[in-house]
């Protein structure tokens, strides 16, 4: 498959001032890690995986996704969807999406029409936690006997908690916990039907990984504080940054059939951690909805005041957790590039197979991911708001070195 990819190592981007996942967990207590009892199978259900990828590398080896077979997936993706199918040797087709990323069925029903080999499965996501309605996809997928796959790495859905409108579409679903809560990894493969998970095999973390696993979330938990002394000291900054050319990174074109560096065989069955499901059965949902909810309503607000962007999603359905806001920005050039040396948390997917979806195109560097999860305090909340503001204002005074 080509793949785009964006490398950013010319820019000389320094680390975020803030993180984009949650990072000050409610953590048991010694003697809780150590004590407290966690079966490893506590539904038949559900199997953990260290991250979402390998969950659903499970997922598409169930449906009998191999070299024989198809997989059909948004066009719009993390490199980390497509990973899994590719190291089982699988022929990848990417379908199009409309400007709120649901499938485009008419292009969808056209692609198919072009496919040689056998398509064996069908993935489909809720992007940034906003659920959408894939009824009338289970149908394409049910008369045409293909597996759907129900992304859910974006939704608050765990052993316990399924977020409103999520999980009941796909024969499987696979959810990535670690998005949500202040642990070190996470993933989760989800059937309604528990016999086929009956010969899945997954191998617990080692002492060592848990040890591991639990001085990463210590030390996420103690990052650099932002002050309101931050917020005078932004004007500065960009005033420095706009002096400058702006370096810019490359865009390469690969060629490749193998996945990513993003996945390891060596993980593919490793369970999750046992302090990573101790800090997701220890947290509260409600306080996490609540909290997102607020972050979510309060970039919302301030957008309205800040032009050269638009939000992706201006309605926040009730019940939903959101797991990030998804910013459209006029110029990436230079207004990502001077963010990205402010520091702020944005993440955006730009590196991803190579297609004719024009919605993917555009978003690949158009749309940011902004943080909005329920450890944020409100001083990063004002520092992250106010440099977007002040640098979407802001226009370039030099072209790129």
């Amino acid at each position: 498959m080509k793949f785009i990819r964006f490398d950013p190592k010319p820019c000389g981007f320094p680390k975020p001032r803030i993180s984009p996942l949650p990072n000050t967990p409610l953590l048991p207590s010694p003697s809780a890690w150590l004590c407290r009892s966690i079966p490893r199978r506590a539904s038949r259900n559900f199997r953990h995986f260290s991250r979402g990828r390998y969950a659903l590398g499970e997922a598409y080896r169930l449906a009998g996704l191999n070299r024989e077979g198809a997989l059909l997936a948004p066009a719009y993706h993390c490199v980390t969807m497509l990973d899994p199918a590719m190291a089982l040797e699988a022929e990848v087709h990417l379908y199009r999406l409309q400007a709120d990323l649901s499938p485009d069925l008419d292009a969808l029903e056209k692609l198919l029409a072009s496919i040689e080999k056998p398509v064996k499965a069908l993935l489909a996501t809720h992007y940034f936690g906003i659920a959408k309605d894939f009824s009338r996809l289970k149908a394409f997928c049910v008369n045409r006997e293909i597996t759907l796959i129900e992304d859910c790495s974006h939704v608050l859905f765990t052993e316990h908690f399924r977020a409103a409108g999520t999980g009941s579409y796909g024969h499987f679903v696979v959810s990535s916990p670690y998005k949500f809560f202040a642990c070190d990894d996470g993933g989760l493969l989800y059937t309604p039907e528990d016999h086929l998970l009956d010969r899945v095999k997954t191998v617990p973390a080692t002492p060592v990984e848990e040890l591991r696993g639990i001085k990463h979330a210590w030390e996420r938990s103690r990052s650099a504080r932002i002050m309101i002394g931050d917020i005078s000291s932004i004007d500065l900054r960009l005033e420095s940054l706009s002096a400058c050319p702006v370096v810019p990174g490359n865009d390469e074109i690969e060629e490749r059939s193998a996945p990513s560096a993003l996945f390891s065989g060596a993980l593919a069955h490793r369970e999750s951690l046992r302090c990573s499901r101790l800090i997701v059965d220890q947290s509260s949902i409600t306080d996490n909805m609540r909290r997102r909810r607020e972050n979510y309503h309060r970039w919302l607000e301030a957008v309205t005041r800040i032009s050269n962007c638009q939000t992706l999603f201006s309605d926040l359905p009730e019940h939903t957790a959101p797991y990030m806001f998804p910013l459209y920005i006029a110029h990436p050039d230079p207004h990502f590039y001077w963010l990205k040396h402010l520091g702020v948390p944005i993440w955006r997917w730009d590196e991803m197979a190579d297609s004719n979806c024009r919605i993917s195109q555009d978003y690949r560097l158009h749309l940011l991911h902004l943080p909005c999860h329920q450890a944020l305090t409100s001083n990063q909340l004002e520092w992250m708001i106010t440099a977007l503001d002040k640098t979407l204002n802001r226009s370039s005074a030099k072209g790129f070195q």
